[in-house]
């Protein structure tokens, strides 16, 4: 299903035209920085009888771009809006309902950390070097999404479909067959951080076929993850 949030700022893909802006600012909302909001495509599991346990768990996968141009004032914000926003997921309400994976990438990738609890996601300590590669953190994302499916669940835990949030500043390529895999086992959200990141191949990423472009002016990425962090919280709440 779609989770029912207004949507911002968007960059839908055009076949013929590439990617085109369509602009929304929900009612209310004056401050543009926090007017591009996302649209997260969630699975949600049916109620349980009365009295049954309910054990409700969502991955998280963060694919983040750490190429030359995130250098300087570009990385510092990434870095702080991502602590905020694993701070959110976090808050003890949430049962340690959120399991983060991230998943660093230039011209190669790595994975930070797998399925952790995220209130124990270890520091990200990056430095911007590098090109730009969207094929090698697809892959691992792959990876780490079938490898924590195929783990024993002793618990019983109830996984929501996994989540990826894909945010890039670079220009690269991507396979189909990548794209293809990750589609049919994760629901992605692209984020094109300013103007010089590539739009189309972004919105290629995205399950909706659509890219958030946000800007980099300070700030802004911080209230996009607040809100990204929102729709998570607000989703895994309604799933228990």
């Amino acid at each position: 299903m779609t989770l029912p949030i207004n949507p911002g700022s968007t960059l839908p893909l055009n076949a013929a035209t590439g990617p085109s802006i369509d602009t929304t600012i929900p009612a209310g909302l004056t401050d543009q920085a926090l007017a591009n909001l996302p649209v997260l495509r969630v699975t949600k599991r049916h109620k349980m009888p009365n009295g049954v346990a309910s054990n409700v768990k969502q991955h998280v996968v963060y694919c983040v771009d750490h190429s030359t141009s995130m250098s300087g004032a570009k990385l510092q914000e990434l870095l702080m809006a991502l602590d905020g926003h694993f701070l959110q997921l976090a808050d003890a309400s949430n049962k340690d309902g959120f399991s983060v994976t991230i998943i660093p990438f230039n011209n190669s990738s790595y994975v930070h950390c797998a399925a952790l609890p995220a209130n124990a996601v270890p520091p990200l300590n990056l430095v911007a070097a590098g090109g730009t590669n969207f094929d090698s953190p697809i892959k691992k994302t792959i990876a780490e999404i079938e490898s924590l499916k195929a783990a024993p669940n002793v618990a019983g835990w109830h996984w929501l479909r996994p989540q990826v949030l894909f945010l890039s500043d670079g220009q690269a390529t991507v396979s189909d067959k990548n794209l293809e895999d990750l589609h049919e086992i994760a629901d992605v959200t692209a984020i094109a951080y300013g103007d010089d990141a590539d739009q189309g191949t972004l919105a290629r990423i995205s399950s909706r076929g659509e890219v958030h472009l946000v800007g980099t002016d300070s700030g802004a990425l911080r209230g996009f993850l607040a809100v990204v962090g929102q729709t998570l919280v607000s989703t895994l709440q309604a799933s228990n």
